[in-house]
């Protein structure tokens, strides 16, 4: 049997979508900073996180922000892969973790300065020019809250689901893109199903 949410789980998001304080120019953030953001949560409420739960958590929130803001919260695409919506840019960063939990954060490539490598860790700042960021983080964790606690096999069987974006998508060809059209028309018609 396919795993879905309660309603009263999808209903959290919900409830955060009709609350979003909306602001017209919302910047996009690499999918790296997103994730970082979940293994922050993760590592604060004491859960391991595998590579596929956090592509799918990435995902989930993608599509909720696209469907509250009709933005993009992510710079990268998404493409349908076997075991559902992966980021690769994620995928490629995690990968050497299998299924066992990730134990460290995300970086940028390396870069030479002062005669040493540095790599930065990217993050979602509130600090920066960026006024949604602290939005921005709160729906990241309105989706750990109401995604968290499902395994990385639950939140992909979610993903397979008959009328998913990866479902519309997925033809046993990998590397074909999700549009976020899709995506946002998905998760939106998620929103006006649970009101």
């Amino acid at each position: 049997m396919p795993f879905s949410l309660p309603l009263c789980a999808v209903l959290k998001i919900i409830d955060f979508a009709f609350s979003f304080p909306y602001t017209a120019c919302i910047m996009a953030y690499p999918a790296k900073a997103v994730a970082n953001e979940f293994l922050k949560l993760a590592k604060a409420d004491g859960k391991p996180i595998s590579p596929m739960k956090l592509l799918k958590l990435v995902y989930f929130a993608h599509g909720w922000f696209l469907a509250i803001t009709d933005q993009p919260l992510i710079e990268e695409r998404v493409e349908a892969w076997q075991y559902g919506p992966v980021i690769p840019v994620l995928y490629h960063e995690f990968k050497r973790f299998g299924n066992d939990p990730i134990t460290e954060r995300a970086t940028d490539a390396p870069r030479y300065v002062g005669g040493k490598f540095i790599s930065d860790i990217p993050c979602i700042d509130a600090s920066t020019c960026d006024p949604s960021a602290s939005e921005v983080k709160a729906l990241i964790e309105r989706v750990w809250e109401t995604y968290g606690s499902q395994t990385a096999g639950q939140l992909s069987s979610a993903t397979h689901q008959t009328g998913t974006p990866w479902a519309q998508t997925y033809t046993g060809q990998r590397s074909l893109v999700i549009p976020d059209e899709v995506i946002k028309e998905y998760y939106k018609k998620r929103i006006t199903a649970s009101v």
